[in-house]
């Protein structure tokens, strides 16, 4: 510990006062960022940064009586001896003012992936019932032809997908469309839309009907939202992509604008630009939050790829082309001494109408001045959980196929996930 203390007062750090003046300067370079002449990332509306007390916003009106959640618990992918890939994932749906018919309903899915003949999975067309109808599961195959590479990602991404986009099909007849409904994560599978818009000879599921299905599935719960005008939005916990500041370093080395961006993530410029301009004692009741903007397409590599879930000539939608891109804004939050930041994500087809803009920021700011996640986010997080013994209990389930285990398995065993 000596000699790690040593090292750690070694470390030089350097904050200027005019390295906090340039973040402005930076910022507003936000208005529009462009590609290749392609549109990456784009205010709507001006650029801002404004801030609320938790204290004064916790006692407002909520303006919506009623607000969904969804969430999905996995098994995370199970590699078993003789080659086949698992991954079973159980998704639920919470509300506030709680109800109870509408928490008792679930959806399993059952993804898998084998390389080889010798194991085979039951794959269902329709959905097996239980708990007297308000369960239901399907079990879905990966062809063994349509994957060289990432077989366990995939696997583990068809299954949530699968879960969460059908359970919300599922209970949306049932929802009070004068809601607001709060998805965990981005509001769509983005891993999966990569892939279906990717000429690749080793991942080809662009080809394979699952795969299509669940985006379709992402694009019938848009329709819902879109024609109902009820506010959708995806809570993202953990940001971590790099696409704005990628790009401010490529604009920075031609252009020669600025010298030097320290941070590594869009979170961390975001963290900075929204960092109130007086610390005190006052910050920890602070929210800042950021203006909105809409990402009509992202950058992969030097490949430059459409944001919208319409990547398949196949799958179709209801409204115009752009109103399924995904807009964000940003939100600095105090949590135990911390400064944490969120990514709010909803939908351009909702935002574009500047008062269904004001009402979907002002009831996440809302939620963040009550709790430190969205109360009712954290019941369906409670409800669809698959624990770390329930997680054992699934592995000795398979008696003629043991799973493997790494090194990491037997040492640290499984963990629940947070």
């Amino acid at each position: 510990m000596k000699e790690i203390s040593d090292i750690v007062s070694e470390i030089e750090y350097s904050n200027t006062e005019k390295e906090s003046q340039d973040i402005f300067e930076i910022f507003k370079l936000l208005s529009e960022l462009r590609r290749d002449d392609k549109i990456i990332l784009k205010s709507i509306g001006k650029l801002f940064r404004s801030a609320v007390d938790t204290r004064k916003m916790s006692l407002t009106e909520d303006e919506f009586k009623m607000t969904y959640s969804s969430d999905s618990g996995s098994t995370n992918p199970i590699l078993f001896e003789r080659g086949l890939f698992l991954d079973i994932c159980h998704s639920a749906m919470a509300s506030t003012p709680t109800d109870l018919n509408l928490h008792r309903k679930r959806t399993i899915v059952c993804a898998g992936f084998s390389s080889g003949n010798k194991t085979k999975l039951p794959e269902s067309t329709g959905w097996k019932t239980f708990d007297e109808g308000f369960g239901r599961s399907k079990v879905i195959q990966i062809d063994p032809s349509m994957l060289k590479i990432r077989a366990g990602r995939m696997v583990h991404d068809y299954s949530i997908y699968a879960s969460e986009s059908e359970h919300i099909l599922w209970t949306q007849p049932d929802m009070d469309k004068s809601g607001f409904m709060i998805m965990d994560g981005p509001i769509y599978p983005k891993q999966l839309m990569y892939w279906m818009g990717t000429n690749s000879d080793k991942v080809l599921i662009r080809h394979d009907r699952n795969a299509k299905k669940i985006l379709q599935n992402y694009i019938d719960i848009m329709d819902f939202h879109l024609e109902n005008k009820m506010p959708v939005v995806g809570f993202v916990k953990n940001p971590a992509e790099t696409q704005v500041i990628n790009l401010l370093r490529e604009k920075a080395k031609d252009e020669k604008i600025f010298t030097e961006l320290p941070w590594a993530t869009d979170t961390q410029l975001f963290k900075s630009f929204l960092k109130p301009e007086k610390e005190n004692g006052e910050s920890r009741f602070k929210i800042t939050y950021s203006n909105w903007f809409i990402q009509p397409n992202q950058v992969y590599d030097n490949e430059m790829k459409t944001n919208s879930p319409l990547v398949d000539e196949s799958l179709n939608g209801k409204f115009e082309k752009d109103d399924y891109l995904p807009v964000f804004f940003m939100v600095r939050v105090p949590v135990d001494g911390n400064k944490i930041v969120f990514k709010i994500e909803s939908l351009y087809g909702l935002v574009k109408d500047d008062d269904m803009r004001r009402k979907i920021t002002k009831k996440i700011l809302f939620e963040l001045a009550v709790g430190k996640i969205p109360e009712t986010l954290l019941k369906a997080d409670s409800i669809a959980k698959i624990s770390v013994d329930e997680k054992r209990e699934i592995k000795e389930l398979f008696t003629k196929d043991m799973a493997e285990k790494s090194y990491n398995e037997i040492r640290w065993g499984d963990l629940d996930e947070f």
